[in-house]
């Protein structure tokens, strides 16, 4: 018997999936009747080592509070469920106390300083059989990043910087006023709609119609698609080298949304200029490739393994303020005896400015320029709910007059 099966046959609680469900306690009994709670704590310890931003360290962090009902198991019907996670956000992050143009904290990026301190996504999905679903509600596009395998993660457990996080998945709503923490909207962290989603072999299929703000903003709930809609469609092809599981991802996404031309930035000298006078422009595209690939795996579980990860996008440009990205790296899980949870991960970055926003900020004075960096992380599983990360990020920043700069983090992570 493997290390990894050994540990899961064994009933103690270091092996638990979380501190509190214990055999035959609670959780498990809710479980067994279509309830499944859970309590997730991530504390945050940041702060830039290198550079000319502030060298003052911060400590925050977020409760995750997750509902899943299982209607069938409830004795209503089949295939019908209902997803609920509640975030709540406290303490410090030093998001925007820098010179980065790409939050170097995702899971703390969303927070105003006077404004929301926690959050609400509620989903419904329902089951056609194993092959088709349908869900509806507000997402949660965080979570939703963290189910891939190598990348994503949502910023909790692998890596911290948005551009390895929360990867760009559709298009860029340049709003006048943007939600917390998107100097340059890349793809929004909330959205309300709907995914259908159709499962095939090889190839996994899925279309999402949303509104294309992000539903941080109250009014997206009160008054959805007042300001347009997007499409998006995903084609999921799974590989097998010799062996070695790996995943292709075609995404392209279109929303009629109105953005800012960014052609006009040069005629709007303050932000509080931005009215009715600023001109825009109708259409957002955006497609990206990506390539996640096992280089080594367990032979008893294909789903422990590590490899590398790509990712590749191209919008319109115009309104969108981010003409193409590029990051690759390795990740994955260690595969030492005993250490199978443990994570790891190093990859780099790029996030290329499009000229008409280079250019108007230019014409103003404000010397801009496209913002690359590279980040490690490794995750030790103390137990299987008790994680201690450590963290660095080195940014090359968008502001051409500064230096380089160096964030370390230590992240703790506690599963209830």
């Amino acid at each position: 018997m493997s290390v990894a099966s050994a540990e899961d046959a064994e009933p103690s609680l270091p092996n638990q999936s979380s501190l509190t469900d214990t055999p035959d306690g609670p959780k498990e009994q809710l479980r067994s009747i279509g309830i499944m709670p859970d309590v997730w704590v991530t504390q945050f310890y940041q702060g830039q080592t290198e550079g000319d931003g502030s060298k003052t360290w911060r400590y925050g962090g977020k409760l995750d509070t997750f509902l899943k009902v299982d209607a069938e198991k409830l004795g209503l019907w089949r295939g019908f469920h209902v997803n609920v996670q509640y975030e709540h956000y406290f303490g410090q992050n030093i998001n925007r106390t820098d010179f980065a143009l790409i939050p170097v904290n995702t899971a703390l990026a969303y927070v105003e300083r006077d404004g929301y301190h926690s959050a609400l996504s509620v989903s419904i999905t329902q089951d056609f059989g194993e092959y088709f679903s349908v869900s509806a509600g507000k997402f949660n596009m965080m979570t939703l990043a963290s189910k891939t395998p190598l990348i994503g993660g949502g910023g909790i457990d692998t890596f911290m910087n948005r551009a390895f996080a929360l990867p760009s998945t559709g298009v860029a709503y340049t709003a006048f006023r943007g939600g917390a923490g998107d100097r340059v909207v890349l793809s929004a962290p909330y959205l309300i709609g709907g995914i259908v989603t159709i499962k095939t072999e090889p190839i996994n299929f899925a279309l999402m119609i949303a509104d294309p703000r992000s539903a941080i903003d109250p009014r997206v709930i009160e008054r959805p698609f007042e300001k347009g809609l997007a499409v998006g469609g995903a084609a999921t092809l799974k590989t097998e080298i010799a062996g070695l599981r790996g995943f292709h991802t075609l995404r392209a996404a279109y929303s009629n949304a109105r953005g800012i031309d960014l052609e006009d930035i040069a005629d709007v000298p303050r932000p509080s200029a931005l009215g009715s006078s600023v001109r825009t422009k109708k259409g957002f595209w955006f497609t990206s490739y990506a390539i996640q690939q096992n280089f080594v795996q367990s032979e008893q579980n294909s789903e422990v393994g590590w490899g590398l990860f790509t990712l590749a996008t191209l919008s319109d440009g115009n309104p969108s303020p981010v003409r193409w990205s590029v990051l690759a790296g390795l990740g994955g899980n260690n595969l030492l005896a005993g250490r199978e949870n443990d994570r790891w991960g190093i990859g780099f970055f790029h996030f290329g400015l499009t000229e008409p926003l280079l250019a108007g900020l230019s014409a103003l004075g404000v010397n801009r320029r496209s913002e690359g960096g590279m980040e490690a992380f490794y995750n030790l599983a103390i137990t299987r709910w008790l994680r201690l990360s450590a963290d660095l990020q080195v940014i090359d920043p968008w502001n051409p007059t500064k230096s380089g700069a160096t964030y370390a983090a230590l992240r703790l992570q506690t599963k209830f």
